[in-house]
């Protein structure tokens, strides 16, 4: 094969992790929340407006995420990986551009255009970057959904810096305490939060636009496009409506719902717990970016490790690393700045795994024909759980208090766990595990 050829099969994995860069700024809300809502409390839209009930931004985007993410497959089938990316993209960058007319408005404009909008077209854009990396290099599946997803984990890291430098560059802290919570009320922080959202939809529609021009399925006639059934020695692959009869579809879908409520709400309140014994906002955007870098670089590690064992093995082990470190999220008080950064930071690497993990299995366990429809339906699993996480959070958070919180969000991740155990497909030998 020439050099130009094997250039040209990395070229799709490279646009894939430029797209899934500007989608991974989804885990952005956590540093944003802040921001977001001090500034809709600061102008009574609504006045007591809290950092639990803001959860409903980030939950309806992953439930638009989750909707939308089986859609992204069917519309791949119609228009191409390329096409559909960028329209995708385009609609969640649409979402961030309305919301500087949103948030002057009301939080239920904001969870119209930063929530559903945002969250549909991350999910069209999703699977088609992702899918057709994998039909270039057919036999390292879980190394190549690492790296393209390793984008999306590190859009956080890049863009929680612009956010906060853009909107609080004095580094002012948070004074105004409710209830043990601490909101801005400086007018200077305030004033820039709707402009940040003009500023960073552009930055993400044009790289959205760059990354797509190198997304293309490859040629069904040329030398440097393997057979995507290579691996898979002509095996079935199932439809989605067989898929969807299985007991290890079902498995997969509680797993991910499980550790989808989990990490939901830690990614969702870090920033605001870390606020209420840290009073340096840089610092947690700081937190924030290196924890993204983790759910960046994590995501081909664990891609790597699901390659090497097998993904029982690598889901178990993942699984309870995530319970553990929520579990102890509250000792953080005590350890204070070092030990809060290392903790979250641990909770982003571990967590992100499930996102390499899951569409390499998906594509083994139901065949590669339809990995990018059927990942998507195991996705729609973040339709119940966004709103889940989002209802706990508002509903017990006073009452049981951070630590309590943290107790349940590790009983999801402990869920998730037996789901791993229990999970049972195998190779085509029929002995070892998948």
């Amino acid at each position: 094969m020439s050099t130009w050829m094997s250039v040209r099969r990395w070229l799709p994995v490279l646009g894939g992790a430029f797209v899934h860069l500007t989608l991974g700024t989804l885990y952005c809300f956590g540093n944003l929340n802040p921001y977001m809502t001090s500034y809709l409390r600061y102008h009574g839209i609504p006045a007591d407006l809290t950092y639990s009930s803001s959860l409903w931004v980030f939950a309806v985007m992953a439930g638009g995420q989750g909707l939308s993410m089986f859609l992204g497959g069917v519309i791949e089938k119609r228009i191409g990986p390329r096409w559909t990316a960028l329209l995708g993209g385009w609609l969640m960058s649409l979402g961030v551009l309305l919301t500087y007319f949103a948030i002057k408005y009301s939080y239920i404009t904001v969870l119209v255009t930063y929530g559903l909008l945002f969250g549909v077209g991350v999910g069209i854009a999703y699977v088609p970057a992702l899918s057709c990396a994998m039909k270039w290099h057919p036999h390292r599946k879980g190394l190549v959904n690492g790296i393209v997803v390793a984008g999306f984990g590190l859009g956080a890291f890049i863009f929680n810096q612009v956010q906060t430098a853009y909107i609080n560059p004095n580094n002012v802290s948070p004074t105004l305490d409710v209830n043990g919570d601490k909101y801005f009320d400086d007018e200077d922080v305030l004033s820039r939060v709707p402009t940040c959202f003009l500023i960073i939809g552009g930055i993400y529609a044009g790289m959205q636009l760059l990354g797509c021009m190198l997304i293309r399925d490859p040629p069904e006639d040329q030398d440097d496009a393997e057979p995507i059934n290579a691996e898979t020695d002509d095996a079935e692959s199932l439809h989605p409506f067989q898929t969807i009869k299985t007991r290890a579809f079902w498995t997969l879908w509680t797993l991910l719902l499980a550790n989808g409520v989990s990490t939901s709400f830690i990614a969702g309140l870090y920033k605001a717990y870390g606020q209420t014994f840290i009073s340096d906002d840089k610092f947690l955007a700081l937190v924030g970016a290196f924890s993204s870098m983790c759910n960046a670089f994590g995501r081909p590690l664990w891609g790597l490790a699901g390659d090497r064992f097998s993904f029982r093995v690598t889901m178990m082990t993942l699984c309870s690393l995530l319970t553990f470190f929520t579990l102890t999220l509250v000792v953080t008080t005590v350890g204070k700045e070092p030990m809060f950064f290392i903790w979250i930071c641990c909770i982003f690497l571990t967590f992100s795994g499930n996102f390499a993990l899951l569409p390499t299995v998906t594509a083994k366990a139901f065949g590669p024909k339809y990995v990018g429809t059927n990942y998507g339906l195991v996705f729609t699993s973040q339709v119940v759980a966004g709103p889940v996480s989002a209802i706990v959070s508002d509903t017990l958070t006073d009452s049981l208090g951070w630590f309590g919180m943290f107790c349940l969000s590790a009983g999801f991740s402990f869920i998730a766990l037996i789901c791993a155990f229990t999970f049972n497909v195998k190779k085509a030998d029929g002995k070892s595990d998948l």
